[in-house]
C-alpha cells in the first residue's frame, strides 16, 4: 500500500527557514546594537577623559604662563641691572683714567713756568692751553709729556705772545693723543 503524505512538509519548513532566517537577523541585529552601544559609551567615556585632561592641562597652562611671565619680568630686571652695572663700571675706569691723565700732565708741567688755564678731556684725546714762561718751556712740556706711558702723541696747536700784567708770556694749546 501506498502511503500518501497530506502534511504540507515543504510549506513548513518554508516557513521554518524564514522563521529562522528572521530570528537570526533580529538576533543580529540586536546584537549588532549592543556592540555599537558598547562601543559607542566605551568612546564617550574615553573623550569624557581626554577633555577633563584637556581641562586640566590648560589650567596647567594657565599657570605655567604665570610662571613664564614672571620669568621673563625677572630676566628683564637682571639684564636692566646687568647693564646699569656695566655702566657703572665704565665709568670708574673712566674716572681713573681721567685722573691718571691728568696727573700725568701735572708731573710733566715745569713748576712755576707753565700755568694751565683750559684742560678738556673726550674719549682719548686731551686738549690744554695755558701759559708758559717761553717757547723752550712748553717744548719742555712737550718732550716730558711726549716720554710718558700714557701719551702716544703730542701736538702744539698754536702759539702766540701775550703781554700779562707787564711781562711777556707764551700762550699756547696742545693736542694730546692718549693711549
Amino acid at each position: 500500500m501506498i502511503k500518501v503524505n497530506l502534511l504540507p512538509v515543504r510549506q513548513w519548513r518554508r516557513k521554518e527557514a524564514v522563521r529562522r532566517q528572521i530570528s537570526i537577523f533580529f538576533l543580529t541585529f540586536i546584537l549588532l546594537l549592543t556592540v555599537l552601544l558598547t562601543i559607542g559609551i566605551i568612546v564617550r567615556g574615553k573623550l569624557a577623559l581626554k577633555r577633563d585632561e584637556i581641562a586640566s592641562l590648560e589650567q596647567e597652562k594657565k599657570k605655567l604662563a604665570y610662571v613664564n611671565k614672571k620669568i621673563a619680568e625677572v630676566k628683564k630686571k637682571r639684564t636692566e641691572i646687568e647693564n646699569k652695572f656695566s655702566a657703572i663700571e665704565k665709568l670708574q675706569q673712566g674716572r681713573s683714567y681721567a685722573v691718571r691723565a691728568f696727573d700725568e700732565v701735572v708731573t710733566a708741567m715745569p713748576i712755576d713756568r707753565v700755568w694751565l688755564t683750559k684742560m678738556s678731556l673726550s674719549g682719548s684725546s686731551l686738549s690744554l692751553s695755558g701759559v708758559a714762561l717761553d717757547n723752550h718751556t712748553v717744548a719742555l712740556f712737550m718732550r716730558r709729556l711726549d716720554h710718558s706711558p700714557m701719551v702716544a702723541s703730542v701736538a702744539l696747536s698754536a702759539t702766540k705772545k701775550k703781554n700779562i700784567m707787564g711781562k711777556d708770556l707764551m700762550d699756547f694749546s696742545l693736542s694730546i693723543r692718549l693711549r
